[in-house]
């Protein structure tokens, strides 16, 4: 096929049209930073701020900031995070080669008799403070799953 000048005329127009309009003195320079400046506000207006945290249960809407934090409260967060060392303690027995099954079952039984006194303790946590009882609820349902497979033979 021979390409006749003809029709490379008839093209030249159409390709002039669809390349990008770009200034005769723009340099590559000024176009790349133009294009990041779009990106970064772009980006920035679309981020949203990080939370900030100060205590995992306010986050989780156990504690309310706004709300008046009473004695209750507080010694029941106490006694969650102590609950909560004490799975971090269950977890390093069973992954532990060596450690006994004997030595992290008695962890769960004292995971499982903490989590009962701070339900007989506070009885009126859940209209006090749901979102403490809603984590309260939880370390009881997997104390109980736990006890569960244990018994089941899952870690022989």
């Amino acid at each position: 096929m021979k390409i006749r000048p003809d029709q490379i005329e008839g093209i030249q127009p159409e390709q002039t049209q669809r390349k990008s309009p770009v200034a005769p003195g723009q340099a590559f320079g000024d176009l790349l930073s133009q294009e990041v400046a779009k990106g970064t506000t772009a980006v920035a207006a679309q981020a949203p701020p990080p939370p900030l945290l100060v205590n995992p249960l306010l986050a989780t809407g156990a504690l309310s900031a706004s709300q008046q934090v009473d004695g209750t409260a507080e010694a029941v967060a106490d006694r969650v995070e102590s609950i909560l060392d004490k799975w971090d303690s269950y977890a390093a027995t069973l992954q532990s080669p060596g450690a006994s099954l004997k030595d992290a079952y008695g962890t769960l039984d004292q995971i499982a008799a903490e989590v009962q006194s701070v339900r007989t303790d506070s009885p009126d946590l859940a209209s006090r403070h749901p979102g403490l009882q809603s984590i309260v609820e939880e370390l009881d349902t997997l104390a109980a799953a736990e006890r569960f497979k244990f018994n089941r033979g899952d870690y022989i």
